[in-house]
């Protein structure tokens, strides 16, 4: 689920949640979402797109570093839980 945020010129994507079911994961569909989310932020002229993950998911880090996402910040405790987790 993703969505453009923002007012008046100041807009961008985010990535609200990806989730792929495990029986079709490594099929290259989260980066067809991607894409999708991409080309519909350039359409509403969005100047970034952005999400948070957990640093602990190095699958899904691994990935959108392929996509060619970065790391920007670490948010501490972004998730919370049985144990608190940071967010890049």
């Amino acid at each position: 689920m993703g969505k453009a945020e923002g007012g008046g010129e100041l807009w961008h994507g985010h990535v609200t949640a990806l989730t792929i079911a495990p029986e079709y994961r490594r099929l290259g569909l989260a980066g067809k979402l991607m894409n999708i989310l991409e080309e519909i932020s350039e359409k509403k002229h969005c100047y970034f797109v952005d999400l948070f993950v957990r640093v602990s998911n190095k699958v899904a880090v691994e990935m959108y570093n392929k996509l060619g996402y970065g790391v920007y910040r670490r948010v501490i405790e972004y998730y919370s839980g049985e144990v608190d987790e940071d967010a890049f």
